[in-house]
């Protein structure tokens, strides 16, 4: 099963051309949204786009997914969700 990894300020994936990345973004009018987004990943397995969710729980569970069926031994945690969070 793959490893969730927080990411420090300004810290980026260990390999930049293939990764799996949660971030978060506060927007005023809807809130929280955890956003699932990856590069080097197998187009047929990833929807066009990012995937997007109002819960950390539901992006991490996309990402799970997308890890195991990728086989990426890490998923990046972006520094701007909280370790409390987690």
């Amino acid at each position: 099963m793959p490893d969730f990894k927080q990411l420090a300020e300004g810290e980026k994936p260990t390999d930049l051309e293939r990764f799996i990345l949660i971030e978060v973004i506060q927007e005023p009018a809807i809130g929280k949204q955890y956003i699932v987004t990856g590069k080097g990943l197998d187009p047929d397995r990833q929807a066009p786009g990012s995937f997007s969710s109002h819960t950390l729980e539901d992006a991490r569970e996309r990402a799970l997914k997308l890890a195991e069926a990728e086989n990426m031994p890490i998923i990046y945690l972006s520094s701007g969700i909280a370790r409390t969070e987690t």
